[in-house]
């Protein structure tokens, strides 16, 4: 955001130093920083930057005591802070991030990627209700950049301010046309208006900026049921998970969207009476969640179209139980 304090070198060689980092020469901008350091060994922009690269090389151990040095040395200078901040958060560190984050918005209270970055970590912690005057702030300061808008949006929606949520939003998708992430988003926020038609065109918009966007083709699947295209929404749910299939091994796969993926395309499968497709969308869905009782009920109905009527009504009674009364025990529900 600044200089930072005094001592620092000539701007033109602050660009080079820019310059060579923004090209990904990583090795040439921590030499570049460390030669700079012996001409002007104040120089708080230097230090940091030499922070940044250390860490973008992953050389953590040393960027963290850089860091450190440049606070310790630097202590009223904001953007130290900040990029701290940010390491810290890419260690795990979230609660560290966060007192790095404050720390440069206390500083400078006027600078916009401060409020935005403490607002977004506070926003990944369901904090919303502290993040919103932040990310306000950050779109008042940056009145230019979508992304700030986008996550202003996000948490108005997430504290069910939903018209304000709606203009930040189109804000963000005016500024950058080309923003698959907002329009997904907004998609999100029409369908909880009740406006599916406009969600569709939203979640249609994401997916021709982004052809392999899962998570879209499964929203916009779930539009298309609603509004009775059943067709389309075996399309998108089909198309969802040939992007995105289950993977049993895959630690980092996300496998709440995945159950419920499987589960919306047994769904449209059991309403084409294509019931073995139905059974095999069911039984990824019990591989995903194996606890989930919900899915026994569903594979009952595949079962029962397949004339097995016996194990249909079997899974329903350990899915949802068998009602009884008893004139001393009263109503009961017995399962299996």
């Amino acid at each position: 955001m600044t200089n930072g304090a005094g001592g620092n070198p000539p701007q033109e060689q602050l660009n080079r130093l820019y310059s060579l980092y923004d090209a990904r020469d990583f090795a040439g901008t921590e030499n570049f920083c460390r030669n700079l350091l012996e001409a002007y060994p104040d120089a708080a922009e230097v230090s940091k930057m030499l922070g940044v690269v250390l860490a973008a090389q992953g050389k953590s151990e040393d960027a963290s005591s850089v860091f450190l040095n440049t606070i310790q040395m630097n202590p009223a200078y904001p953007d130290v802070y900040l990029d701290y901040g940010l390491f810290l958060n890419s260690q795990g560190q979230k609660e560290e991030a966060l007192q790095n984050f404050r720390k440069a918005v206390e500083l400078d209270p006027d600078w916009g990627d401060a409020h935005n970055n403490l607002g977004v970590m506070l926003q990944n912690q369901e904090m919303h209700e502290a993040a919103l005057p932040h990310l306000e702030s950050a779109v008042k300061l940056n009145p230019n950049q979508p992304a700030a808008f986008f996550n202003y949006a996000n948490s108005l929606k997430a504290t069910d301010k939903k018209e304000e949520a709606l203009a930040n939003y189109n804000q963000a998708v005016k500024l950058h046309p080309a923003f698959p992430l907002a329009f997904n988003n907004r998609g999100n926020l029409l369908e909880s208006m009740g406006k599916q038609e406009d969600a569709r065109r939203s979640y249609s918009r994401a997916i021709e900026l982004d052809r392999n966007y899962a998570r879209a083709y499964s929203n916009r699947g779930i539009v298309e049921r609603e509004l009775g295209n059943y067709d389309g929404a075996l399309r998108d749910f089909v198309r969802a998970l040939e992007i995105e299939p289950w993977q049993a091994d895959n630690p980092n796969q996300d496998s709440n969207f995945q159950f419920r993926m499987h589960m919306n395309l047994g769904d449209i499968y059991l309403y084409f009476k294509e019931y073995e497709k139905a059974l095999a969308a069911y039984d990824l869905a019990q591989e995903i969640e194996p606890d989930n009782k919900d899915v026994l009920g569903f594979k009952s109905n595949a079962l029962a179209g397949l004339g097995n009527i016996e194990e249909g009504l079997r899974l329903k009674q350990e899915c949802y139980g068998l009602i009884s009364f008893d004139t001393e025990k009263g109503v009961s529900i017995n399962h299996g």
